[in-house]
């Protein structure tokens, strides 16, 4: 049986390749990627042979598109910055994906804002600062 600091371990795995592939998107990538790409998460198998790299790209589909290819064309070379910088046993194999969840926070980030703009539009009297006054 698999001892319960395994979860731990995974996740902490995760944490520091998060980290170092941002790192490295930062000092060591030489092709400027399109749009503003962050690591947002990484995920991998309680082995740690391999690991779903998930990127947000602030920017339109084109230039995720293009993110994301530019990549996965490099993956290679990540893996083996991540070997160097992290002397692991086994480098993982690394495969990238968009996360969405970023872009769906500001969809409805977008949506709230403007449901208030609606409402202020409708009742101009009514102000958030009166509630202060009381």
């Amino acid at each position: 049986m698999k001892n319960m600091g395994d979860g731990r371990r995974v996740a902490r795995v995760e944490r520091e390749i998060q980290a170092t592939i941002a790192q490295f998107l930062i000092r060591g990538f030489k092709v400027p990627l399109p749009g503003l790409v962050t690591v947002a998460s990484v995920k991998m198998p309680a082995d740690l042979r391999a690991a779903k790299v998930y990127i947000s790209v602030l920017g339109d589909e084109k230039q995720q598109d293009e993110a994301l290819d530019l990549l996965q064309e490099r993956a290679f070379e990540i893996q083996n910055y991540i070997g160097k910088e992290l002397k692991m046993r086994y480098c993982p194999k690394l495969t990238f994906y968009l996360d969405h969840a970023t872009e769906q926070v500001l969809k409805v980030e977008k949506i709230l804002h403007e449901l208030e703009l609606e409402r202020k539009a409708k009742n101009p009297g009514e102000s958030s600062d009166e509630s202060d006054d009381e």
